[in-house]
């Protein structure tokens, strides 16, 4: 994946208010993992909690591919086993410190005042507890994913902090939502509701059904309950 596309993705696509050290609450952009490989889940079990977590943050990451076509213009094979094993390749921590390390602290500091290792954890805080005003826990969710991989590329977080942090949101999804067609439809209402650039909302409605359809989706490999 592209880095500039990448990067340029997490700062169109969301934002949260957010208050950081006491200061005045501030706009920060939803945020874009760890190299080291999960055995892969076998077709019989069709189960992979670890790629499961990172797909509560899935439809930043497809977007930065360029679209579910796209991304499925990459898998080759069409066996479940093989198909669970490219998304974990594309999906487990696409963001790496290498790969724009400096462009993650940058939008972390813009958008989320996260500076360090202790303000990112204080903006993770503040999504897992939610906002009156929107009570969208998908949208919350999807960008505690993507916060947390950007963290690992802005050198935050390490590849276990970055596993701990979005294996602790899995539950929670899992809790809330039923089934991703639920979850993903939160997400989009969280999204209008936030109330940013009403310009992207069309865009991400529409690949919130996108990423859901067809034999290479790995929403519908992958249930989320």
């Amino acid at each position: 994946m592209n880095k500039t596309i990448l990067f340029t993705v997490a700062i169109a696509s969301s934002v949260v208010i957010i208050s950081c050290g006491g200061g005045a609450a501030k706009s920060g952009a939803d945020s874009p993992a760890v190299e080291n490989k999960a055995p892969v889940a076998s077709a019989a079990t069709v189960k992979d909690d670890r790629l499961s977590g990172f797909m509560l943050g899935g439809i930043y990451f497809i977007k930065g591919y360029g679209g579910q076509q796209a991304l499925n213009g990459m898998i080759q094979r069409t066996d479940k086993a093989a198909i669970i094993s490219k998304y974990k390749e594309l999906m487990e921590f696409p963001y790496k410190p290498s790969d724009g390390g400096p462009d993650a602290k940058n939008l972390l500091k813009e958008w989320w005042s996260v500076n360090n290792k202790e303000d990112l954890q204080k903006a993770q805080e503040q999504l897992k507890t939610g906002s009156p005003e929107n009570p969208h826990k998908a949208w919350d969710y999807a960008r505690m994913v993507q916060n947390a991989c950007m963290g690992y590329a802005a050198g935050y977080l390490t590849q276990e902090e970055t596993n701990q942090q979005i294996a602790a949101v899995l539950p929670l999804a899992r809790k809330a939502f039923n089934n991703w067609d639920a979850y993903f439809t939160d997400f989009v209402e969280g999204r209008k509701a936030w109330g940013g650039d009403p310009s992207h909302n069309k865009e991400f409605e529409d690949l919130a059904k996108e990423i859901l359809q067809g034999d290479k989706s790995i929403y519908k490999i992958l249930p989320l309950n």
